[in-house]
């Protein structure tokens, strides 16, 4: 009977009575202040509401809640070693929404895929302009070249040195001997028979059109910089 006076007592006084407890502390600051390890047993499995304890700078513990710690946000995407799907993560490989655990369909609609994932093989990502829709296909992986793409430049070519040829003509004197004219072969016809041939120079004015082929076939070249080969994934949720 005596014993139970005395936890009754005991327990009557606890609850009046502020202190603190130390380990391996000879004068505690805190309710409980721990010098060293601190290990617990048996932990139940936590609910989707729950919150985690975190140290600050001076070990005061406080508690969080766990979604503020979470670096995962719906629609960001990553590029990945994985070549499947993985903790919420899904390969951006052009499949059909349909196909999505409906959490992931819902927040796939929500980011305006409609009916399926970009598919973002062998592609490079670009920035949204002030026009488009997020998830929009497009470019080349090649280029051809037209004339109005390169610079401005002139050919220049010669014609080989074997050009060197003669003109003639005839020089036709009438029958009186008071003139004469230029005229072809037949002239003699009207103007008399006394005719003679003349040549001009080798070196007489005239010009040469000369074509310069580019020898090019057109062929397109190719516009991929250095690549290193990932997968890329969108968040969708668990």
């Amino acid at each position: 009977m005596k014993k139970l006076k005395f936890v009754i007592i005991a327990i009557f006084c606890s609850t009046r009575v502020y202190c603190q407890v130390g380990i391996n502390v000879a004068k505690p600051t805190a309710t409980l202040d721990v010098n060293g390890d601190v290990k617990v047993r048996n932990l139940p499995v936590a609910g989707s509401n729950a919150e985690i304890l975190v140290s600050d700078e001076n070990g005061y513990i406080s508690k969080q809640e766990y979604t503020q710690f979470r670096k995962e946000i719906i629609g960001d995407i990553k590029d990945a070693i994985q070549d499947q799907d993985h903790d919420g993560w899904f390969l951006l490989n052009g499949r059909s929404i349909s196909t999505l655990p409906s959490v992931a369909k819902q927040n796939a609609i929500s980011l305006g895929f409609s009916s399926a994932l970009p598919d973002f093989r062998n592609k490079l990502s670009r920035s949204k302009n002030t026009v488009g829709s997020l998830g929009t296909i497009g470019g080349n992986s090649s280029i051809t070249l037209s004339r109005n793409n390169l610079p401005a430049f002139e050919l220049n070519g010669t014609t080989s040195s074997a050009g060197n040829h003669e003109h003639g003509f005839v020089n036709t004197i009438n029958h009186n001997g008071t003139g004469f004219s230029l005229n072809n072969a037949n002239a003699g016809a009207r103007w008399g028979t006394d005719k003679t041939i003349r040549t001009t120079g080798t070196s007489g004015s005239h010009s040469h059109t000369v074509t310069l082929n580019s020898n090019g076939s057109n062929a397109a070249f190719n516009v991929n910089p250095w690549y290193i080969s990932l997968k890329q994934f969108v968040y969708l949720g668990l």
